[in-house]
């Protein structure tokens, strides 16, 4: 069981280290669209046709792209000020605790998520200016969300077992 977790987590690592390269490469692109934008509108007064909505849908995806990868680097917030000097084995219990809870929060997410892009797909919802459908936004981060989900899973397992070990 241990094999099969820790091979399925360097998957994980794999694709969200991909998915985060994606992510970057996003917001680079969307940062030189808006200096086009901007020196467009400044010294010819044209600019980059929905310059707005393409940064608020593209910042969106890029966010989602990066959660796993901040998951795995462990690089969420942790105030670890009262945990400072407790025993290795309580702070593996509550390591796994917090995964435990944060498995649950990506999981209901990925559901209302998922119910989301339902609803914007049946309504057609559309962006205002490009007229682009709102809800192909969600594919990529309700699969993200489920990467989040299943990576949040495997550190509470992997963590409980540090935990029953120590």
């Amino acid at each position: 069981m241990y094999t099969l977790l820790t091979q399925t987590k360097r998957g994980i690592e794999f694709i969200s280290r991909q998915l985060a390269l994606m992510g970057g490469f996003i917001m680079i692109l969307l940062a030189l669209m808006t200096v086009i934008s901007i020196i467009g509108r400044s010294l010819f007064g044209i600019t980059v046709e929905g310059d707005y909505e393409l940064v608020e849908m593209g910042l969106a995806i890029s966010i989602f792209l990066f959660l796993t990868e901040c998951q795995i680097k462990k690089g969420h917030v942790i105030v670890d000020f009262f945990t400072i000097n407790l025993a290795k084995r309580k702070i593996y219990f509550l390591d796994s605790l917090g995964n435990l809870i944060f498995t649950i929060i990506a999981a209901t997410l990925t559901w209302q998520m998922y119910l989301g892009g339902l609803d914007y797909h049946e309504y057609m919802e559309q962006s205002m200016i490009l007229e682009l459908q709102v809800w192909v936004a969600y594919i990529p981060a309700v699969f993200c969300l489920a990467l989040l989900t299943l990576c949040c899973f495997i550190d509470t397992l992997l963590g409980f077992r540090e935990y029953l070990r120590s």
